[in-house]
């Protein structure tokens, strides 16, 4: 009995060396933590998970963020690399273009998350099997869809103010589309720049008496000062829209957007193929919007009544969430 017994101890002390080797380790960063971001992360994590990596047993993972500032975020970038961690999964394109810059020369596969344009942003060549060792998830917005909506909630609006960073890759790609959609939808595009988040307050002031209503593209330095540009929206009665929904929970009016936790899923799918061996550079870049299914539209009617807006009965009945 004894002998047994010290066979069974033996065995899984050899074991537990072998256990620790297998385990994957995942450097997961953003550039500033806001809600539609942690969706994304829980998303990612609970994913990783169900499909068996579970943090902890199998998997450990090294998360950080960078306070909405770029040079911590490439801090954190130049620290990731030399952890040579199994994986990076950066989320946003601010984090994803430090990141892809930091590991050129790592030999550490990348598979970023939330990069509206990653061909603008220059994370990768190619949409398609675009080679080297990064690919990812694009949470490009469905832009359509909000010209449509806001027209629907403000139909007599003929200037759309646009609340952006513009030195941000992922602002120039969405200005272009507005531009592009906009004449169809009877609006003229009315730019108001905010370069850092203290700026965000004066950029909305500067709509006021300019604009019929306001979008806030998805947009971090925006977003992260977004209760500014809500309190100076709602004082002036001017209609406020985001390009996702989370930000209608923090004041926006409305929006239709991804759930961005099922970004996060559609992350760990990609990101567990290159855990299990896949190249990255074989992974076509999913651009989410092409085949996503599950849409929601969001209304905040409290702060869409203090903007002076009216919230149909239609509206309330195809909304997935209203507050």
């Amino acid at each position: 009995m004894i002998r047994v017994l010290s066979l069974l101890v033996f065995a899984l002390a050899a074991a537990l060396p072998n256990a620790h080797a297998q385990q994957k380790r995942v450097a997961v960063t953003m550039i500033v933590e806001v809600p539609q971001l942690l969706d994304v992360k829980r998303g990612l994590l609970e994913e990783f998970a169900r499909l068996g990596y579970r943090e902890g047993q199998n998997l450990a993972v090294d998360y950080s963020h960078a306070a909405g500032s770029f040079p911590t975020q490439q801090q954190i970038a130049k620290k990731i690399v030399g952890d040579k961690p199994d994986l990076i999964v950066p989320i946003t394109t601010p984090s994803a273009i430090v990141i892809a810059q930091a590991a050129k020369d790592a030999n550490i596969p990348i598979v970023f998350s939330t990069v509206t344009d990653p061909l603008r942003a220059k994370v990768v060549a190619t949409l398609a099997k675009p080679g080297g060792l990064v690919t990812g998830v694009s949470d490009l917005a469905p832009i359509d869809l909000h010209l449509k909506l806001m027209k629907e909630m403000v139909p007599g609006a003929n200037r759309l103010g646009v609340l952006m960073n513009p030195s941000l890759p992922n602002t120039i790609t969405y200005l272009e589309m507005l531009k592009q959609l906009a004449p169809a939808a009877g609006l003229t595009i009315v730019e108001s720049p905010a370069p850092q988040t203290v700026n965000v307050q004066a950029a909305a002031l500067n709509l006021v008496g300019k604009a019929d209503m306001v979008y806030i593209p998805n947009d971090t330095t925006v977003y992260a000062a977004l209760e500014a540009a809500v309190k100076v929206t709602t004082q002036n009665k001017l209609p406020l829209f985001c390009g996702e929904t989370r930000s209608v929970e923090r004041g926006c009016a409305a929006s239709i957007s991804f759930d961005y936790y099922d970004v996060g899923v559609a992350t760990a799918q990609m990101a567990k193929k290159v855990l299990d061996g896949a190249k990255p550079g074989d992974l076509d870049v999913n651009v989410l919007k092409d085949s996503y299914k599950n849409f929601q539209l969001w209304i905040n009617a409290k702060t869409a009544a203090g903007m002076g807006l009216n919230v149909s009965d239609d509206l309330r009945k195809r909304a997935s969430k209203v507050f």
